[in-house]
């Protein structure tokens, strides 16, 4: 009777033990940080701004539009200032390298300008009180966001 409870005990702290030891059931981290961040920013802004449904389903397509504009011009832009590097790099012609820099400012000019667009329609759907509470937000947000990622940098050292 003694050995059983003995066996018992020892087994129970054993599984105890096993069960410790195991890695944390965790969901894996999110892959797309800057996803999250957007979702983030709208639910804040539809809270900051207190839009109406109706007013929610009119922007958030002009907003998803916008973000993926400039993700766009980013990604483009990146390959571009490569290239313009390769050029510097080869010792290319003045030409050349004017003519890329020219294509450059162009194409960062056209983006702004369709940004705009798309940024003077959400504001044609917000009033006046909104419409300054969007551009504070957005200002605000930024710099929110960029002191949670210093403390998350400064934490996991």
């Amino acid at each position: 009777m003694k050995t059983l409870k003995t066996f018992l005990i020892f087994s129970l702290f054993s599984l105890a033990f096993i069960l410790f030891a195991q890695p944390c059931p965790c969901p894996e981290s999110n892959p797309h940080p800057r996803e999250t961040i957007e979702n983030l920013r709208l639910w804040r802004l539809t809270e900051e701004l207190n839009l109406t449904e109706e007013q929610s389903a009119k922007i958030f397509p002009k907003w998803k539009k916008l973000r993926e504009l400039r993700e766009k011009r980013r990604e483009e832009r990146e390959k571009e200032l490569e290239k313009l590097s390769e050029l510097l790099l080869k010792k290319a012609k003045d030409d050349e390298i004017k003519k890329q820099v020219n294509m450059i400012k162009e194409n960062d000019k056209k983006n702004r300008e369709e940004c705009e667009k798309l940024e003077e329609e959400i504001f044609s759907l917000l009033t006046p009180i909104q419409q300054a509470k969007y551009l504070l937000f957005h200002m605000n947000f930024e710099a929110k966001i960029k002191g949670m990622i210093k403390k998350l940098k400064r934490w996991k050292r």
